[in-house]
């Protein structure tokens, strides 16, 4: 998760909208020609996009901070301990730190 301010988005892209468990409304962001999802938005969020990960030039140049949705990882997911975990979305917000 950046602050939105922070990211810079070049080229067209789609967006489909759907209301979520927690009322809140998600927003997928991805590619209108393959159909690869970039980035993700949610109202209990403001200010702030999820970065999907493929998207990245160097998906190594991040390193997770706090794991949400544990709930439906594959057993092949291995979850760092050391790292908070969430099985939903959580109330913590990015400036609450981790």
């Amino acid at each position: 998760m950046f602050p939105a301010d922070k990211i810079r988005i070049l080229g067209d892209v789609s967006e489909f909208r759907l209301d979520s468990a927690n009322e809140s409304v998600v927003t997928r962001i991805f590619c209108p020609r393959c159909g690869s999802q970039l980035f993700g938005r949610n109202t209990n969020m403001p200010g702030y996009l999820t970065v999907s990960v493929g998207a990245l030039d160097d998906p190594n140049s991040v390193s997770p901070q706090v794991i949400v949705f544990a709930r439906t990882r594959r057993h092949w997911d291995t979850i760092d301990a050391d790292l908070p975990s969430f099985d939903t979305q959580p109330d913590w917000k990015p400036e609450d730190g981790v």
